[in-house]
C-alpha cells in the first residue's frame, strides 16, 4: 500500500465537490446536464493528477483529512474500468466497426483520472446531497411539463428515451431516501425534509416515465438498505420514513394522470407475453425483446470469443430472417435490448467478462463496507451497491450502458460514491456527513 498522499490544494478539492453537486444537479433536469458536470470532474480530476501530491498547486484545506492512501481495491477498480474499454477497442478494431462504437468505451477509461482525482481531493458531503436532493425536483419538473402540458405520453426528461430517464431518477431516488436516513440520525431536520422531498420528486418522475424494467430493482435496494440499516435504534425512524414514502407514492398513482399512465403499462405488459407465447407475436415491446435475445444466442456461439461486427451482425441477421428462424420485426430493432446479450454478442466473451467483472467487483466492495460501524460508512456503501446491482438489473431489459447518459451515470457515480465512501471510512466519522 502506498503511503498517504498529502492534502489536495484546497481550490481543487472545491473544484471537485461543486462538480460533483452540479453533475447530480443537472443529470435529468437540463439538455446534456451530464456533459457539463461530467467535463468539470474530468477536468479537475486531470489537474490533481498532474499536480501529484499538491505540492506545486497552491495552500492545501489545513481543516481536510488527508485522502486515504490508496489500496489494491482503489487499483483493482481503475484497472477494471480499462480492461472493458480496451475488449471493447479490440472488438471495434478486429471487426473494423465504426469509431462511433468506441464513444461508450473509452469513457470507462475517462472515468480513471475522475476516479483518482475524487480519491485525493476533500469531498463535501452535503455537496452532493444537495445535488441529488435539488436536481430531482427539476427532473420532475421536467416531467410534469412534458406529460402534463406538451402531451408527451411518457416523460423522457433531456435523455434518449423514458427508459434512462425513468430507471436514473429511480436510482437518484433511493439515494436521497438513504441520505435522509443519515439526516435524521443525526437530527439535522431541515436536511431530512430537504431529502425526503428529493425522493418523492424523483419516484414522480420515475412513475411518470412508465418505466417498467426499473421495477425490477426495487427488491435489490430494500435488501441493501435493509443490511445497511436493520438496527434496533432506527426500526422506528424507519417504519415512519416507509409509511411517509408510501403515502407519497399512493397519492401519486391516485391523484395525478402520470399513476394511469404508469398503471396502464405495468398491465400491459402480461398480455404482450402472452401474445408472443402463443401466437409468436414478436410485434410488441415485449415479444420483440425476446426475440432479439432468441436471434442473438443463435448468433454468439458462432463467435464467441470477440463477437460480431455490428455491419456483418446486420447482414446475418437478414439471414436468419429469410430462414424463418427468427420474426422480421426484429430487423427493426436498434440493439438487443439486453446489455449482457449486447455486449456478449458483439464484444465475444472477453467483452462480456470484463463487464461482469466491474459490475461484481465494484458492488463486493461496497457490500464488505455495509456492516461497518460508522453509519455514513454504511449509507454510502448501501448506495454504492445498488449502482453496479441496479445497472444488472436494468441491463437485463435494456442496452442502458449503450447510450452516454447511462454510461456516464454509471461510470461517474461509481467514482463519486467508491471516493466520498472511502474518505468517510478514512476519516472515522469524526466529520459530519451533513453541515
Amino acid at each position: 500500500m502506498h503511503p498517504t498522499p498529502a492534502r489536495t490544494p484546497a481550490w481543487l478539492s472545491t473544484w471537485m465537490a461543486a462538480s460533483v453537486a452540479i453533475f447530480f444537479l443537472l443529470m435529468l433536469s437540463a439538455p446534456s446536464g451530464y456533459s457539463v458536470g461530467g467535463g468539470l470532474l474530468f477536468l479537475g480530476g486531470v489537474a490533481i493528477w498532474l499536480a501529484g501530491t499538491g505540492r506545486r498547486s497552491g495552500a492545501a484545506d489545513a481543516s481536510a483529512p488527508p485522502a486515504a492512501a490508496w489500496s489494491g481495491e482503489d487499483r483493482t477498480l481503475c484497472w477494471l474500468l480499462l480492461a472493458f474499454f480496451l475488449t471493447n477497442a479490440a472488438a471495434v478494431l478486429w471487426h473494423a466497426d465504426s469509431g462511433k462504437y468506441l464513444d461508450q468505451g473509452v469513457r470507462y477509461a475517462l472515468a480513471v483520472p475522475i476516479l483518482v482525482g475524487l480519491r485525493r481531493a476533500h469531498l463535501r458531503l452535503d455537496w452532493m446531497w444537495a445535488g441529488l436532493a435539488l436536481g430531482l425536483p427539476g427532473a420532475a419538473a421536467v416531467a410534469w411539463w412534458q406529460v402534463g402540458h406538451i402531451g408527451v405520453l411518457r416523460a423522457e426528461g433531456f435523455l434518449t428515451s423514458a427508459i434512462p430517464f425513468g430507471d436514473i431518477a429511480l436510482v437518484m431516488a433511493f439515494w436521497c431516501l438513504m441520505g435522509t436516513v443519515l439526516a435524521a440520525a443525526h437530527r439535522r431536520h431541515a436536511w431530512t425534509v430537504f431529502l425526503l422531498a428529493g425522493a418523492l420528486a424523483g419516484i414522480y418522475a420515475f412513475i411518470a416515465s412508465a418505466t417498467r424494467g426499473g421495477l425490477v430493482a426495487t427488491p435489490i435496494f430494500a435488501v441493501l438498505a435493509a443490511a445497511a440499516l436493520l438496527r434496533r435504534q432506527y426500526l422506528r425512524p424507519l417504519l415512519a420514513g416507509c409509511a411517509m414514502v408510501a403515502a407519497g407514492v399512493a397519492v401519486i398513482m391516485i391523484v395525478l394522470p402520470v399513476g394511469q399512465i404508469a398503471e396502464g403499462r405495468y398491465a400491459s405488459a402480461m398480455a404482450e407475453w402472452q401474445a408472443y407465447v402463443q401466437d409468436g407475436n414478436a410485434a410488441n415491446n415485449v415479444g420483440s425483446r425476446l426475440e432479439a435475445w432468441k436471434s442473438a444466442l443463435i448468433s454468439i456461439p458462432e463467435r464467441p470469443l470477440l463477437g460480431w461486427g455490428h455491419a456483418e451482425y446486420d447482414g446475418h441477421l437478414q439471414g436468419l430472417i429469410e430462414a424463418g428462424r427468427i420474426h422480421p420485426f426484429v430487423a427493426t430493432l436498434s440493439n438487443t435490448h439486453n446489455n449482457f446479450v449486447e455486449i456478449w454478442l458483439h464484444q465475444g466473451t472477453l467483452g462480456l467478462f470484463a463487464f461482469l467483472a466491474l459490475l461484481i467487483t465494484s458492488c463486493w466492495y461496497f457490500c464488505r463496507r455495509l456492516q461497518s460501524p460508522d453509519l455514513t460508512v454504511r449509507v454510502l456503501a448501501c448506495c454504492g451497491a445498488s449502482l453496479p446491482a441496479a445497472f444488472a438489473a436494468f441491463g437485463l431489459t435494456q442496452v442502458i450502458l449503450g447510450r452516454n447518459n447511462g454510461v456516464m451515470f454509471f461510470v461517474l457515480s461509481l467514482a463519486i460514491l467508491w471516493a466520498a465512501m472511502r474518505q468517510a471510512e478514512a476519516s472515522g466519522g469524526v466529520q459530519p456527513p451533513l453541515t
